[in-house]
């Protein structure tokens, strides 16, 4: 099996065991160990170093230990070398808003680590956010387990519950030297892209790719094969990159689904324009991986 793509390189401690307890008295934390971003309308601040290259502004010392003790948006995000990593949405912030960036923008752009750890930040805390609310009795939930649960106020329900991920599928489906690309409406103009689709209950992820295939565009496929995965906070997809033959090359496009599929050839793709004419998708997403693949 390949190595997971994106989001995965740096080994983060999820430390799930800290969780439980108060981090704070935990007998290898000290204030000077503590490394904090705060996300301010779903965006990250960051230094930029150059074009290519932006560093994540973690706080440290006093002055983040105080704005986690005032903060109840609090979020472990793991261990690193040693270091506590934290996180807090704080819109009140009164830094330049000219620092902070929303994570798309800054995927290609940040290192392994600090690309890890902002994307579990903006995960769990998306989930919090529709969370506020207990789906048993309807009563407040408050966070929990430092920031990784939410727990019903409700005394008689005390319903916990858990950061949840959607599953999906996306898939390059090759034919002889061809592949399947399609768009949707809006997607930046000239886009074009891998099929995908959510992984329904009741079946496996294999039948997802199967179906999603066949609802979008009507070619039926065979030699389904798992590759990669990927992280993917937006807003809480965890994504399942595969590829597949198809059977034939006959299209029968659902345009509520997509705005056009078709097929293009190696020779087609390596030439490709990378304009708003026709261009594939970023270089950081796991369906250009799958195409980059199978081109080489």
């Amino acid at each position: 099996m390949k190595d997971n793509i994106l989001y995965s390189f740096d080994k983060v401690d999820k430390a799930s065991h800290l969780r439980e307890g108060n981090i704070l008295n935990h007998t290898d934390f000290d204030i000077d160990k503590i490394k904090l971003t705060i996300i301010r309308e779903n965006k990250f601040a960051v230094n930029i170093i150059n074009e290519k290259n932006y560093e994540v502004i973690w706080s440290s010392g006093n002055e983040a230990y105080d704005l986690i003790k005032r903060s109840e948006s609090l979020i472990f995000l793991g261990k690193l070398k040693g270091y506590f990593y934290f996180s807090i949405n704080f819109n009140n912030d009164n830094s330049n808003s000219d620092t902070y960036h929303d994570l798309r923008t800054l995927n290609p752009l940040l290192s392994d680590s600090d690309l890890t750890l902002l994307t579990t930040a903006q995960g769990i805390n998306y989930w919090h956010k529709k969370n506020i609310y207990c789906g048993n009795c309807g009563f407040k939930t408050r966070s929990d387990d430092s920031g990784n649960s939410r727990i019903c106020i409700n005394e008689n329900c005390n319903n916990k519950i858990f950061p949840r991920l959607d599953p999906a599928v996306i898939m390059l489906i090759t034919y002889q030297d061809s592949c399947l690309l399609g768009r949707q409406k809006i997607w930046p103009d000239g886009m074009h892209s891998t099929l995908a689709g959510f992984v329904e209950h009741g079946e496996t992820i294999e039948q997802a790719v199967e179906r999603e295939t066949f609802e979008e565009t009507g070619v039926r496929i065979t030699n389904i094969k798992y590759k990669y995965s990927q992280a993917w906070p937006f807003p809480s997809s965890l994504m399942l990159g595969f590829q597949a033959e198809a059977k034939d090359k006959s299209l029968n496009i659902n345009y509520q689904e997509l705005e056009k599929a078709s097929w293009y050839t190696r020779d087609f793709l390596k030439s490709s324009p990378e304009n708003s004419t026709f261009k594939m998708p970023g270089k950081i997403s796991i369906a250009r991986k799958l195409i980059k693949d199978w081109l080489d």
